[in-house]
């Protein structure tokens, strides 16, 4: 594949930047190809930095940044946590307050005793104690507790006091590169400007337009403070290459109804809006789905996607939905933040999975050469066992349960959680849990939320929940006001709407319904989102009626 004109003007780049990447202009290509770029003029000890926000996405940009082969040397390719935790807390958190009692383990605030819940919080409502917030931090460091909340507070608190950190980063790492940035908070955006301040260079990719998260206290005007940084050269990749010519139209207008159209014939956006509840829309899909995929010729049902807001919409739909199809619905083990709980969530990913490799098993947590022969020798035997139990029946499974932590003891010895061993063990012994990580078969749709579908692609998005109050999600003004009702976040919702309709490559369907369930579970009425008429908006959508008028000029 050869760079735009667009892509190479960042790849012959050799300083800060920010880039502001739109979805499909191929910016895992160009950070790829970036990294590929500086991996051969690295000397033997140095290495790069690669954030991306989810194991997933690390583990893609690993395999595309070394896809010829190229010497990882000492690069770091993972989540922003597991580099704070990992490169800054652990080595240097005991230069700073002593060496722990025991190993290391990461935990969710609401998992310690309610006395230290209560003053932790408190010290955090009171700004001018932080010192005594660190502190805090600092005895549960030296008990072997690293808060997951406050990983970012406490990576910088150490970056700041401790020469021995700054010495080991500038020495060992010569650029960071940090992916989504949009969704950073602000103890990831002060760290990546430290690291930069050590002479690193640092490079962001985002898009403003699809800040998501601000329920996790994430926004992207962190992203949009670079772009008017002197320290930063700001590039744009604006060319969608993946969408269709209409997708594009449309989702551009949804943010700009001023944008430049491009010529488009198909017009791929439909909307319906279904007479009743779930069953109802789950019977329309059933029964329109094969016109749907001949339509816009799509083969397998494993490339289209039905996207909701809410989780309780997706449970309803899989429960209705008779078209073959799978509910991606993470459990307590994929949603812990632990060393241990990710390392068992990927291994049964490889267990079901034959394109998922044992090395991103281990590599998302160590390097393979840095572990010793006898350990990779022991490594590969349990693969082999792990291999064994493939097709076997779901409850022979739970005596997996001992290879899985001998495979954790060896590649995250200081990181022993026991209650990751219980969710595992919990996941092994019931069957729902673990169809959950049988790969999407090519007949099978895949139901997810819109936050979860962040970052993929379909032929096909069917788009649920655009119902007025849910999508916007708005409530009562004042007084219980419904003539004036008031927005939760109206720009975050649009976000969200704007991801789900770029994910689809040839087409999306956008479905309201006369009947929606809210949060209480009470049946309201349900009527048409905002968003479907905004600015005009439905003029770039499929027409029957245009069609028909067409046809009839033609003749």
């Amino acid at each position: 594949m050869q760079p735009t004109k667009q892509q190479q003007l960042i790849l012959d780049h050799d300083g800060c930047a920010v880039v502001i990447a739109a979805p499909g202009s191929g910016k895992t290509f160009v950070i790829s190809n970036m990294i590929k770029q500086k991996l051969s003029k690295l000397s033997e000890h140095q290495g790069i930095i690669a954030i991306s926000y989810t194991n997933k996405a690390s583990n893609e940009l690993k395999h595309r940044s070394l896809s010829n082969g190229e010497n990882p040397r000492f690069s770091f390719f993972g989540t922003i946590d597991r580099f704070t935790i990992s490169d800054v807390i652990i080595p240097f958190g005991k230069h700073v307050f002593g060496i722990p009692a025991s190993s290391f383990r990461t935990v969710k605030l609401n998992e310690l005793s309610v006395e230290d819940v209560e003053e932790i919080k408190r010290l955090m409502i009171d700004r001018k104690v932080f010192n005594q917030m660190i502190e805090k931090l600092g005895r549960l460091f030296m008990n072997g507790i690293i808060l997951i909340e406050y990983v970012g507070l406490l990576a910088n608190y150490i970056f700041s006091v401790s020469q021995a950190c700054k010495a080991y980063l500038k020495a060992r790492y010569t650029h960071i590169y940090i992916d989504e940035y949009q969704d950073s908070g602000a103890e990831q955006h002060q760290l990546f400007l430290s690291i930069k301040n050590l002479g690193i260079k640092a490079i962001a990719v985002g898009d403003l337009n699809q800040s998501i998260y601000a329920f996790s206290n994430k926004d992207a005007k962190y992203l949009k403070e670079l772009t008017k940084n002197v320290d930063f050269k700001y590039f744009k990749l604006d060319k969608n290459h993946r969408c269709a010519a209409g997708i594009i139209n449309y989702s551009n207008y949804l943010l700009n109804p001023k944008t430049e159209l491009i010529a488009d014939e198909d017009r791929p956006i439909i909307f319906t809006m279904i007479d009743g509840g779930n069953e109802e829309i789950a019977a329309w899909i059933d029964k329109f789905i094969e016109k749907l995929k001949e339509g816009f010729h799509i083969t397998d049902n494993n490339k289209i996607a039905i996207l909701t807001r809410y989780g309780r919409t997706a449970v309803a739909i899989d429960k209705t939905l008779t078209t073959p199809h799978r509910y991606s619905e993470s459990n307590e083990l994929d949603k812990s933040m632990n060393v241990w709980a990710s390392i068992f969530s990927s291994l049964l990913s490889f267990l079901f999975d034959h394109n998922y490799r044992f090395i991103d098993v281990v590599e998302q947590v160590t390097e393979y050469n840095h572990l010793s022969k006898v350990e990779l020798k022991r490594l590969n035997q349990l693969k082999k066992s792990i291999e064994a139990f493939r097709g076997r029946p779901l409850k022979e499974l739970t005596a997996l349960k001992e290879t899985f932590c001998e495979v954790a003891k060896i590649i995250a010895l200081n990181s022993v959680h026991q209650d990751s061993v219980l969710l595992l063990n919990e996941v092994l012994n019931t069957p729902e849990m673990l169809e959950h990580y049988y790969p999407t078969a090519t007949n099978e749709i895949h139901i997810l939320t819109l936050h979860k579908s962040k970052g993929l692609e379909y032929d096909l998005i069917i788009h649920l929940d655009l119902h007025e109050w849910a999508l916007p999600a708005k409530r009562p003004g004042p007084g219980n006001d419904f003539n004036n009702p008031v927005f939760e976040n109206y720009q975050q919702d649009l976000n969200l709407h704007y991801v789900g309709v770029t994910r689809a490559r040839k087409a999306c369907v956008l479905i309201s319904s006369t009947k929606r369930v809210n949060n209480t579970a009470q049946v309201k009425k349900g009527s048409p989102s905002e968003f479907l008429s905004l600015n005009g908006i439905e003029k770039l959508r499929y027409s029957k009626k245009k069609e028909e008028g067409n046809a009839k000029n033609s003749s």
